[in-house]
């Protein structure tokens, strides 16, 4: 494995100039996956409800009204299995959709939210993470050990974001044959705060190293559901913080994920960042 190396520039936070503005083909791409595609699949979506009370009515009509054995015998499969399966599909088919452009409109979105930089207390903020978390980790049997992790500058909802992804990546990709362990820990390198997350589970070859950061791009989609956007977007928000991700993984033997955010500074005595 490669030794993860920390950020090779200094940290300068980002000004509100440069925050929120995209470009125009950004800005026509969000209008389209807003307007003209989410609202064909409401609209599937509202008449696969419709149909699914219907069919409920039909169901009903059919246990109480008396008809020849005949009838009964064509009309059953129908209003019991047919009808009800292809709604099903439909219905899976359109929140798939509505899943992966919900996706889409999150990762671009990255791009216009201006960073809320404040100091971050990353245990605390661990502690409300792992609390959300708590119910999947419980049924999948998952023991977390977290360190005493150190502050970082940055933007409360979008850190928290990358932290949950990963934690929830690693609860996905568990072994089969023992039972799964995440840790987090981190530590103070010169002018960044940085933090390593764990997990034992099935590994990732390292051909897909790089790969696995990319928009839509899944190790494994028998590992759970998903848009195969969790990456991608902690890759963003950590480019926006100007911070770093690397990965370390074998096959079989587990994953650590190494992030490198910028580290609290008193700024309130007049102190610079570092790099």
């Amino acid at each position: 494995m490669n030794t993860p190396s920390q950020p090779d520039k200094p940290f300068t936070p980002q000004t509100g100039e440069t925050q929120g503005v995209l470009p125009e083909d950004m800005e026509t791409l969000m209008h389209v996956i807003s307007h003209d595609l989410r609202a064909p699949i409401v609209t599937i979506q509202g008449f696969c409800q419709e149909l699914t009370m219907a069919c409920d009515r039909l169901k009903t009509l059919f246990e109480e009204e008396a008809m020849s054995d005949s009838i009964r015998e064509h009309v059953n499969p129908l209003v019991m299995q047919d009808i009800p399966e292809a709604v099903r599909f439909i219905r899976a088919g359109a929140d798939s959709v509505n899943t992966v452009t919900s996706g889409i409109l999150r990762f671009i979105r990255l791009g216009q939210i201006d960073i809320q930089w404040e100091r971050l207390d990353v245990n605390r903020l661990m502690m409300g993470i792992v609390s959300s978390l708590e119910f999947q980790l419980k049924q999948k049997g998952v023991v977390l050990h977290i360190g005493d992790l150190p502050d970082c500058m940055g933007d409360e909802v979008l850190v928290t974001q990358v932290f949950a992804n990963l934690i929830d990546n690693g609860q996905k990709y568990l072994e089969p044959s023992r039972p799964g362990e995440i840790t987090i820990s981190g530590k103070m390198v010169d002018g960044w705060s940085a933090y390593a997350i764990t997990d034992n589970g099935v590994g990732i070859p390292e051909e897909q190293h790089a790969r696995i950061f990319q928009v839509f791009h899944r190790l494994s989609p028998r590992h759970g559901k998903g848009e195969g956007l969790g990456l991608a977007i902690v890759q963003r928000i950590i480019d926006r913080h100007q911070g770093k991700i690397e990965v370390e993984s074998l096959p079989g033997k587990g994953t650590t994920f190494h992030v490198y955010f910028p580290r609290v500074i008193d700024v309130e005595e007049g102190e610079q960042h570092e790099s």
